[in-house]
């Protein structure tokens, strides 16, 4: 290695680890703007990715049409241009590349592309030069070095993205806020362009002599064919590239939004897949013999059973369980498609073409699972899809390989009809997350027959095993074809409605169907319940469910009726403030000359409560009731603004996105405007904690310690018909009367938790410290 190379090398790890840095910094800041839905995380990475593309057909255009000497002078200026930039947004924004609240959008009508003007505006041209930064170099480092190989500068690209990913929930977040954040990757990306422009001219020094060979395999030893595409790459190839990329694209951002639709949108779960989904890429294009299509097609075999056992509902209880399924399934699917990817790749003179149809591959993924899903499919359906397309595309490859272990391996047929026949039994047993033997046992024996009947069969080609190959596999992609969709179809048995924006699955699920006395309809947001309503005439006025009369805010607004009673006797009237509809139960508390005011940012959450078919708590209130429509935060922020607190008894913050409470909703800052909206010292903010991977009671005592306010944490067991088991935190200047409740009501109160959690603010928040192992 000479010391060029070590330039191109620094240059390459630095504008990765920066390129992938941002990603998280932003998503995070921008998260709270956009009410904490999933969907942010998604729309960030459509963004990245249509601007990676345009950075690798940049790359792409300027290497091939362009000569050194323009390359250099033009692709210099764009880098000091960029770096002016962000310069000039240094100084007029608080922190670089986080634009200040003026920017805020104060409707989210179009949070797509609102999200996408925002990230434009904040770090577009840096980011798009970022992007061009390893093909580029890359072409420019193969004309230099015409006997090293390239592709192992893709590897450690990759690299340092994975471990910017990495380092980001463990050692960025707990430790710097978002503004610090903001001032180090603004620190360093002078350096990077100092690196890149120094780059470009090392670019001019040496030329490749005429006839040089780029032939070098992976250990640096001359080979003939040492690449898949020595002349220029036919139609076929990229078609394979784009679909190999597509299919891993997809994967990655679909196996997001699963783990964020159910446990929390933070970036701990965005560094998790994309973290695997570019460990992949390090791991093929660094050495050919780590990826070993013997180890890894059967592992995804092993991983499609999994994940279609945790999407029959399987492992429900565990958040490791869940998490490690999903991500083993993502590994191994990335696996196997940029294994194929790092087979196919092209001599290094095709390499900006091969980097362009891998970046068009994953712009399209992006755009499939942030745009095209949502108007298509009614739930996340395209989790199911994405695992089907890699299945396909894996079984289409080994069938155009000759020498594959479908062809070769006495045992590859027995292996394929075994795990079709096994997959509908196996996924049977999922949500009682118990396997039963009558489910397995005849296709334990067919696959005992099919091993059997292998053996006697010869090693190596053979003709006849070559004809069954078809028959095979195409039975064994229609049952797994089946599996997964009756998977995505009976997510939620007896649902009566379904609907899916940028803010995730909403269902209305029937329940006690046969019971005429018990029967309601719910509202159920992934798979978490958010209220339901008793369809008999004697129950529907009912509160239900978390807010039923013993619950943490049942109880409190209860109280507090009494007390103004006993204060008032003449003007007995609440003002109840709730974040989050639901299905509207808390207007079941409200009486004559109440005031009821709802705060959502989900228009499909509106539209179902509102229809009379399905919930009618907010057509029945008897109070004067409305709901504000668009972020609560923002709301809040905007009726201070103009000078209209709402003096509210009872603040109720139950905003969710899958189990999990928004993060943004949580910190220092929200806080201040919540007390700013209650009356004084009376006012109570009731704060819904009930969730199944994380306990947030450490995180609001540190806000009750910080504002002095009296905590007091409430676990309501349920009846397990009308009031289920919930836990609400109760906080309020007002300390006897948050004593006057314990003795009165049938409660359990409980502390868990970590004590050491710092309090949380808008810059700062550490979901480890929080969550249930």
């Amino acid at each position: 290695m000479n010391n060029s190379s070590i330039y191109y090398r620094l240059t390459i790890f630095l504008g990765a680890f920066l390129l992938f840095g941002v990603q998280l910094l932003l998503a995070k800041y921008f998260l709270p703007w956009f009410g904490g839905a999933p969907a942010v995380w998604t729309t960030c990475m459509l963004f990245f990715q249509t601007l990676l593309l345009a950075g690798y057909a940049y790359a792409h255009g300027l290497a091939n049409w362009f000569s050194p000497r323009a390359q250099r002078v033009f692709h210099s200026s764009l880098v000091l241009v960029s770096l002016a930039l962000l310069v000039f947004l240094a100084i007029v924004w608080p922190s670089p590349v986080t634009p200040d609240a003026r920017w805020k959008p104060l409707a989210v009508e179009q949070p797509i592309w609102s999200l996408i003007t925002l990230l434009a505006v904040s770090i577009g041209l840096p980011y798009f030069v970022l992007s061009t930064t390893g093909p580029l170099l890359q072409a420019w480092f193969a004309r230099l070095q015409p006997h090293e190989t390239p592709y192992r500068l893709y590897a450690l690209s990759n690299l340092g993205s994975f471990l910017a990913l990495l380092s980001y929930p463990f050692l960025v977040e707990p430790w710097l806020t978002l503004k610090m954040q903001a001032r180090l990757w603004s620190i360093a990306f002078p350096v990077y362009a100092i690196g890149c422009v120094y780059c470009a001219l090392l670019s001019g020094r040496e030329k490749t002599s005429e006839g040089a060979s780029f032939l070098r395999d992976d250990n640096g030893e001359t080979s003939e064919d040492g690449y898949a595409e020595l002349n220029r790459p036919g139609l076929g190839s990229y078609v394979l590239w784009l679909s190999l990329a597509a299919c891993g694209s997809v994967m990655f951002l679909a196996s997001t939004n699963q783990m964020c639709q159910d446990i929390a949108v933070v970036p701990l779960l965005w560094t998790l897949p994309l973290s695997l989904y570019l460990l992949s890429f390090v791991i093929c294009f660094e050495k050919s013999a780590w990826n070993s299509r013997g180890i890894f097609q059967p592992a995804f075999g092993i991983a499609l059973f999994g994940a279609c056992y945790v999407l029959n509902r399987g492992l429900l209880p565990s958040i490791i369980g869940q998490v490690a399924v999903y991500s083993f399934a993502l590994f191994t699917c990335c696996m196997v498609c940029h294994g194929e990817l790092a087979r196919s790749k092209p001599s290094p003179r095709f390499l900006t073409s091969f980097y362009l149809m891998v970046a068009v591959g994953g712009a399209l993924g992006g755009i499939f699972v942030a745009l095209i899903a949502p108007h298509v499919f009614k739930s996340f359906w395209e989790y199911q899809l994405g695992l089907w397309g890699s299945a396909l595309l894996m079984s289409l490859l080994l069938m155009r390989d000759k020498n594959s272990w479908l062809y070769c391996s006495r045992f590859g047929l027995a292996a394929v009809a075994g795990g079709a026949a096994l997959l509908p039994g196996f996924t049977a047993s999922a949500p009682s997350n118990k396997v039963s033997p009558s489910d397995l046992t005849p296709p334990v024996l067919g696959l005992i027959a099919a091993i059997l009947f292998m053996r006697r069969s010869q090693r190596g080609f053979d003709a006849a095993r070559a004809r069954a190959v078809p028959l095979y596999c195409g039975v064994a992609l229609i049952i797994l074809g089946a599996v997964l969709f009756f998977s995505a179809r009976g997510q939620l048995p007896d649902t009566i409605l379904r609907a899916r924006n940028f803010y995730g699955v909403l269902t209305v699920r029937e329940l006690n169907a046969h019971q005429q006395d018990w029967r309601a309809y719910a509202l159920i947001h992934g798979r978490v319940s958010h209220g339901y309503q008793f369809r008999a005439q004697a129950k529907r006025d009912l509160p239900t469910g978390y807010y039923g009369s013993t619950s943490g805010v049942g109880v409190a607004l209860l109280h507090l009726r009494q007390r103004d009673r006993a204060q008032s006797p003449n003007q007995e009237r609440l003002r109840i403030g709730v974040v989050g509809l639901g299905v509207g139960t808390l207007a079941a508390y409200a009486r004559p000359g109440d005031y009821v005011r709802f705060y959502e940012i989900n228009p499909e959450v509106v539209r179902i409560a509102r229809d009379s078919r399905y919930f009618t708590y907010l057509q029945n209130c008897r109070a004067k009731l409305e709901v504000i429509q668009g972020d609560a935060r923002l709301s809040m922020e905007d009726e201070l603004r103009r000078g209209e607190p709402q003096q509210f008894d009872l603040l109720a913050i139950d905003a969710f996105t899958g189990d999990a409470v928004p993060v943004h909703l949580l910190t220092q800052e929200a806080f201040q405007i919540y007390l700013s909206q209650i009356r004084k010292p009376q006012g109570l903010v009731a704060v819904h904690i009930t969730n199944s991977y994380l306990d947030l009671s450490p995180v609001l005592k540190r806000v009750a310690e910080h504002f002095g306010l009296r905590y007091l944490l409430i676990h309501t067991l349920g009846d397990g018909k009308v009031v289920g088991e919930s836990s609400w935190v109760l906080l309020s200047q007002d300390g006897e009367f948050l004593d006057s409740l314990s003795p009165s009501v049938p409660i359990v109160s409980k502390e868990t938790g970590n004590p050491a959690v710092r309090l949380w603010t808008d810059d700062y928040s550490n979901l480890l410290q929080v969550l249930r192992w």
